[in-house]
């Protein structure tokens, strides 16, 4: 209902808002107006009945038992009656709603007095109470009293008066109190515009600021008095414009990086490829084809390692991690890198003693740990070396340990392995596998270390708290 409510409005806030709100009162004015008719006519028919009622009681008393009454009594009509008497001078002063009030006197089943129009006859109900007549052209309401005196005479009192005098009165306070409202309408309307106008204002400010934004200089977005409805929005533009200002810094990192390292490999890959051309021996070509194809194979592996790391980077969302089995994933990545540990002729150990242990991280995430240290130790473990790898609990978290049997490193290098593009000397690659390595372990909140293992090689310890 909703949905289709909101295609059939105009595709503007300050329209929907106009319109929504003058329905609204729109509403509310027909429904007062309906309960302000039915209350007006409810309270107009009680003071009217409490009229007659007054006025029937009035003429009771006022009439006595010294008027002569007979069979051939005349009846006195009013005001004709009044108007003959010579004690009494009437004047020309009236109202038209007198034609519209009604009332006779009967004293022992004989009309004593009466309203000047006899030819109306109500059908009046029998005892006492009130009622309703109908004279031909119009509805009377009625009150009927009856009363005995200690004479024993019998006086009946009928005063009527008009059912439109009645509709008359409801209309015109109806009219009274709602017609204001409906000429009201448009300066209503005018109103609910310059508020809402006045209300939009600030969301003008934000979009003003937006559009003024360079997309070199990607700047918080600010305004003064921010409403709370708008600030979600601008915390979440914000929000927006601080990931593509890192994204693109990213990128323009990455490019300027990626232009760095291959513009020595490239050069070198020119250089192998003139001297295969320019080669006078079939050994000398050979040669120079030999160290084309080693420049190639190091400039893949710098590529693979550039957009891994791009990769890892852009993945990095702040979320909730099933937890793995960390020694089931640690043996199937080994297993996995198998077949290029053996080359090396390369033992590797996991110790087991502790199974069953779980950790919050994504599956793809520590097999990049895992291979980007793997890799790392076959580069400085010479053939028949080891590796272990070790899984175990600590106050707070899980500790990873990874040890290799190499030649170790001095003190200023161990400083320096998380760094970008950092590698030893005579080293192949981009030096970024332990970066990515730093980067995985700080997303996931974990303390990275290096350590020299003794007698030789490398240890590298990481603690997931938990």
């Amino acid at each position: 209902m909703l949905s289709i409510l909101q295609k059939k409005l105009p595709n503007s806030i300050r329209q929907r808002t106009l319109i929504m709100v003058m329905s609204v009162f729109a509403f509310t004015s027909i429904l007062l107006g309906v309960v302000g008719v039915i209350a007006a006519n409810h309270e107009v028919e009680e003071l009217f009945d409490a009229r007659l009622a007054q006025q029937a009681r009035l003429l009771l008393h006022l009439s006595n038992d010294d008027m002569e009454i007979g069979k051939n009594s005349p009846t006195f009509v009013y005001p004709k009656a009044v108007a003959e008497l010579e004690e009494y001078h009437l004047s020309d002063v009236g109202h038209h709603y007198e034609s519209k009030i009604y009332f006779r006197i009967w004293r022992n089943g004989d009309v004593v007095v009466a309203s000047e129009d006899l030819n109306i006859e109500p059908q009046i109900n029998e005892g006492n109470g009130f009622g309703y007549a109908d004279s031909g052209a119009y509805e009377w309401r009625t009150f009927e009293l009856k009363a005995t005196s200690e004479e024993g005479n019998i006086s009946t009192i009928i005063v009527a008066e008009r059912s439109d005098v009645r509709g008359e009165m409801v209309t015109e306070i109806v009219l009274n109190s709602v017609l204001p409202e409906v000429i009201g309408w448009p300066l209503i309307a005018i109103l609910v515009w310059m508020a809402v106008s006045l209300g939009l204002e600030p969301l003008k400010q934000l979009t003003s600021r937006i559009k003024l934004i360079e997309p070199s200089q990607l700047k918080p977005v600010s305004i003064e008095n921010m409403p709370q409805e708008l600030a979600p929005v601008q915390q979440a533009i914000n929000t927006l414009l601080l990931s593509i200002d890192e994204l693109m810094a990213r990128e323009k990192r990455w490019i300027a990086d990626a232009a760095h390292e291959l513009r020595t490999p490239l050069a070198v890959l020119r250089l192998h490829a003139q001297n295969a051309e320019s080669a006078e021996t079939d050994a000398e070509r050979q040669h120079a084809l030999k160290q084309l194809q080693s420049g190639v194979d190091r400039s893949t592996r710098i590529v693979a390692q550039l957009l891994s790391y791009a990769r890892i980077e852009s993945q990095l969302q702040a979320s909730e991690h099933a937890p793995i089995d960390v020694l089931k994933a640690t043996r199937q990545i080994v297993a996995d890198l198998y077949p290029v540990v053996w080359q090396r002729q390369i033992t590797i150990e996991i110790n087991e003693d502790q199974d069953g242990l779980m950790l919050p991280i994504e599956a793809s995430h520590f097999e990049v740990i895992l291979q980007n240290l793997i890799s790392n130790a076959l580069k400085f473990t010479p053939e028949g070396g080891a590796i272990y790898i070790d899984w175990h609990t600590q106050e707070g978290g899980l500790v990873f340990e990874f040890k290799d049997t190499g030649a170790g490193l001095e003190e200023a290098e161990i400083e320096r392995l998380t760094e970008r593009f950092y590698r030893g000397s005579d080293q192949s690659g981009a030096g970024l596998g332990l970066s990515i390595v730093a980067t995985l372990t700080k997303y996931y909140g974990a303390r990275l270390t290096f350590a020299n293992n003794e007698p030789s090689g490398l240890i590298v310890r990481i603690f997931f708290p938990l």
